[in-house]
C-alpha cells in the first residue's frame, strides 16, 4: 500500500480482473444449468404424457373387462 492508504494500482486492477473472470464463469454455468434443467423438463414432459396414457389404458381396459363380465 502506498503512504495515503489506497490499494496501488496493480491490486486494483487484479481484483478488477479477477471479478470480471469470475463473472464470466458463472455466466457460463447459469447457462450450463438452465440448458440441463430444459432438457430434465422436457424429459418429465414426455414422463408425464406416457403416464397419463397408460393409465388411461389400463383403466380402459379394466371397464371393458368389466362391462364385458356384465354382460354375460
Amino acid at each position: 500500500m502506498s503512504s495515503n492508504s489506497y490499494p496501488d494500482d496493480s491490486r486494483y486492477w487484479e481484483a478488477l480482473n479477477r471479478i470480471t473472470t469470475h463473472e464470466a464463469m458463472c455466466e457460463e454455468r447459469s447457462k450450463t444449468i438452465f440448458n440441463r434443467l430444459d432438457k430434465i423438463d422436457g424429459r418429465l414432459d414426455a414422463m408425464s404424457r406416457q403416464m397419463f396414457m397408460i393409465g388411461f389404458t389400463i383403466i380402459c381396459s379394466m371397464a371393458g373387462l368389466i362391462v364385458t363380465l356384465l354382460l354375460k
